[in-house]
């Protein structure tokens, strides 16, 4: 199954009120390519009995060491605000999702997730 797309959502000198989205099982994908001072941040918001894990693989590979994956857990009732989140560290290097961050859950039952653009 493809890992569903999210579109980032710019946070404004005005402010963002995020819309979330249901976390999927094949996980999401989101376009990270927008370089220069553009920070990237996830926001995972946890209705579920217990805590999620999200995960953000590394692609990032220097001199033979490999980056570790970011993992985060959120506690069951609350939300969490992830990032930055950089191209250069997690995006993918080849095929169709190149230049696209992943995200994977745990459970996805009552998990929802905004990716902001700052």
């Amino acid at each position: 199954m493809a890992r569903a797309l999210i579109e980032s959502q710019a946070v404004l000198p005005s402010g963002v009120w995020p819309t979330l989205v249901p976390a999927v099982a094949a996980g999401h994908r989101f376009a990270n390519t927008f370089g220069g001072e553009t920070r990237m941040f996830l926001l995972v918001t946890n209705a579920h009995t217990s805590p999620v894990t999200v995960t953000i693989p590394s692609t990032f590979v220097r001199d033979g060491l490999t980056l570790a994956n970011r993992i985060v857990t959120v506690p069951n009732g609350t939300s969490r605000l992830i990032g930055p989140i950089l191209g250069e560290f997690h995006n993918q290097l080849s095929g169709a999702d190149t230049g696209q961050t992943y995200v994977d859950y745990s459970v996805v039952t009552a998990i929802t997730v905004a990716v902001l653009r700052i």
